[in-house]
């Protein structure tokens, strides 16, 4: 192998060990709106019908105003059971409280950020979502919707993720519309892009992020043998 392949070699095996061994760095971090560095994003919650059915499937990337999940995802989160509903409308107008939960997926940040990176393991991912209705043409139709929630997940090493919005906004749904190709995928119940048949679901932006990583100092077992070495 001449010098030149060599130095390729090396320099391709060191880089490989450095992505795999990328984690993500403690700390607290927020969103481009609140003053931070993490980006906003958009997401997409899939449904098995037109206006109802299980499962549902979140899916949200990271939006830098031209492309998606080039920094953060949150994928195939998944909610098999029905949702809490609070309908405190009063003839057509007013608000419908929606509480969901969803388990698993996966979280991963890009190689490149502060932040560290990796994909880490989802637990549980809870969102609320308030939807405004207002009477057009004689039809309690959704006119705006704010969603909060939090996830949170573990990564290999052990590090700790907790993500929470504070403010997501609802942009659109089936069946009064169509999302658009600058939203995340549609993600079915297997987890792959729903079908030309079946985008079903709605979408929307995530904002006020707080994201914390905690990852935990190892504790090492001093030996009676070194502490007395230490201080003889």
């Amino acid at each position: 192998m001449n010098r030149v392949a060599t130095v390729l070699l090396l320099v391709a095996v060191t880089l490989a060990a450095t992505l795999a061994s990328a984690t993500p760095v403690a700390g607290t971090y927020t969103s481009t709106d609140l003053g931070g560095t993490v980006l906003t994003g958009r997401a997409s919650t899939w449904r098995s019908g037109v206006n109802s059915g299980l499962p549902h499937v979140l899916h949200a990337q990271s939006w830098d105003g031209a492309a998606l999940g080039t920094q953060w995802e949150i994928s195939c989160a998944t909610e098999n059971s029905a949702f809490g509903v609070v309908d405190n409308r009063v003839g057509g107008v007013g608000t419908i409280v929606y509480t969901s939960t969803f388990t698993g997926g996966t979280f991963t940040f890009q190689p490149g950020w502060a932040f560290g990176s990796g994909t880490g393991t989802l637990g549980t991912t809870s969102l609320t979502t308030t939807v405004q209705y207002m009477m057009i043409g004689g039809v309690s139709t959704p006119v705006a919707s704010v969603i909060n929630g939090n996830t949170s997940g573990e990564f290999n090493d052990g590090c700790i993720l907790t993500f929470a919005i504070g403010n997501g906004t609802g942009v659109g749904e089936t069946p009064y519309g169509s999302i658009p190709a600058t939203y995340p995928t549609f993600l079915d119940g297997t987890c792959n892009p729903a079908g030309a048949g079946a985008q079903f679901g709605t979408w929307g932006n995530v904002i006020t992020i707080t994201l914390n990583f905690f990852c935990a100092v190892p504790t090492e077992e001093t030996s009676w043998g070194s502490l007395k070495g230490t201080y003889r």
